[in-house]
């Protein structure tokens, strides 16, 4: 398989190697996963209650995608007929929620009956990023008897043959009237390879005559939610092709890319080595006795012109900090992620308004606020400030459409999948038109824990705490 893209998520720390035939790892009789991601040491990483490496199922498994045989791995993300949907955070690499099912119509209302749980499993191929840069997404049918129990905490991998695939479309934000506004990414469609139920189901088309392929499309259109517009509803998601085996492995190999773990191990020890530096720099700031926050504006202005787009890539695959070990160090680096993700959000924080406000593109590279000269302007004693009020501009955000965040310490909401999480969580906003809830509710996430706030420099003098 000859995959050679640069990962857009890793921005530009390195290329992904090409290779022509993928080096399998030893494969285990029980699929198990072995922990090798999460082998660093213990101020970046949460262990387990015995203290022992947590497993990550995005990079610990290997794709060992065979094109001969349209055969790759895959882990389970939310299985067939599930009362609730989830989706792996690949900071932490545990499983959280992201809704419950219900009954609903089809928004499209191709399909005529009430939606409510899947009738495929839904997973995830290891080390395999789609076009846009997400973790490769695929769906497979049969293996319900011969797969590993779910769990929150995947431990086990299989194998799924492709049969085919269709190109997802989604829409970010209403009007969906341009072609341009929709965006589309492969979903996979496979079955189990170790199901004896189906051995003849080789084509999309023999897969349609065993399953309920009208019920399984519109699940897809609908499942992650569609745009409301007071009372009314309008599509958020669309299929717009069906692909063939073989064209879905042209499909695949023109727009994926895999990571390799080699590359990947190099890049995680940059990141370290990042993270290790801008945290001894800031610790070295707050010990001395005068011009901490002149300092560590200055610090800002310097690491936001060298080291933001290392730090933006990094922090969306590395976790900084262990809270366990060093709660400060934790909270601090969560502050500055919440800063690149509503920078990064198209927003721009003004020192002289005191709040952040929407920045719109002038064109593909450029914006109308320039952040780095919004920063020069910026007074020690009013910097700071940017840094909560970050918080409150990723809440504005969760009301509207467009992509917000939401910060999640444990999954113990109802249905949640009680992992540790602490990660900032991408939300695409988007309303589900249950038949059992009112139109206008919405499920409600917490945006950031109430009980903690940034930890500022000290001022120069008791004039300055005044000012």
């Amino acid at each position: 398989m000859r995959i050679c893209q640069l990962i857009n998520l890793l921005g530009a720390l390195f290329l992904i190697s090409c290779s022509t035939t993928p080096k399998v790892e030893e494969k285990h009789d029980e699929r198990q996963i072995s922990a090798r991601w999460l082998r660093i040491p213990l101020r970046f990483a949460l262990r387990d209650k015995n203290e022992d490496y947590l497993t990550h199922p995005f990079f610990d498994i290997d794709p060992a995608f065979r094109k001969e045989g349209r055969s790759l791995n895959f882990f389970v993300t939310t299985p067939e007929d599930a009362a609730y949907k989830y989706n792996l955070d690949i900071y932490s690499g545990r499983l959280y929620k992201e809704h419950e099912y219900c009954p609903l119509d089809d928004i499209w209302d191709l399909h005529k009956g009430d939606l409510d749980r899947p009738n495929f499993t839904q997973g995830i191929v290891p080390r395999i990023y789609d076009q846009n840069g997400n973790p490769q997404k695929i769906i497979i049918f049969g293996g319900k008897n011969i797969t590993e129990k779910f769990k929150y905490e995947p431990t086990n991998y299989d194998t799924a043959k492709i049969v085919g695939s269709v190109i997802l479309e989604s829409c970010q934000s209403y009007p969906c009237d341009t072609k341009t506004k929709w965006k589309g990414m492969q979903v996979l469609v496979a079955v189990n390879a170790r199901d004896q139920e189906q051995p003849s189901v080789n084509s999309l088309d023999e897969l349609k005559s065993k399953v309920d392929w009208s019920y399984a499309k519109s699940i897809l259109v609908n499942q992650e939610g569609v745009h409301q517009i007071g009372r009314r509803f309008y599509p958020a998601f669309r299929i717009s092709r069906e692909l063939n085996s073989e064209d879905t492995i042209k499909y695949f190999e023109q727009n994926s890319s895999q990571a390799k773990f080699g590359e990947l191990l190099k890049w995680r020890e940059e990141c370290f080595k990042l993270y290790d530096s801008i945290w001894d720099k800031t610790e070295k700031i707050r010990g001395e006795k005068s011009g901490q926050q002149e300092k560590f504006l200055k610090f800002f202005k310097d690491f936001y012109s060298k080291e933001y787009n290392q730090f933006y890539s990094c922090q969306k695959l590395v976790r900084p900090a262990n809270i366990n070990e060093d709660p400060r160090r934790m909270w601090f680096f969560v502050y500055l992620q919440a800063f690149a993700n509503l920078e990064k959000a198209n927003y721009f924080y003004s020192c002289y308004q005191k709040s952040w406000s929407y920045n719109p593109k002038v064109d593909d590279g450029h914006y109308l606020n320039n952040q780095t000269k919004e920063l020069e302007r910026c007074r020690p004693r009013d910097f700071e400030k940017m840094f909560d009020q970050a918080i409150n501009g990723l809440a504005l955000l969760k009301n509207q459409s467009n992509k917000n965040y939401r910060f999640i310490e444990y999954d113990t909401q109802h249905g949640g999948s009680h992992q540790k999480i602490y990660s900032w969580i991408a939300d695409e906003g988007k309303a589900h038109a249950c038949k059992n809830k009112s139109p206008l509710t919405k499920e409600q996430f917490d945006i950031f824990p109430q009980d903690v706030q940034w930890l500022g420099f000290k001022p120069d003098s008791a004039e300055e705490l005044i000012k």
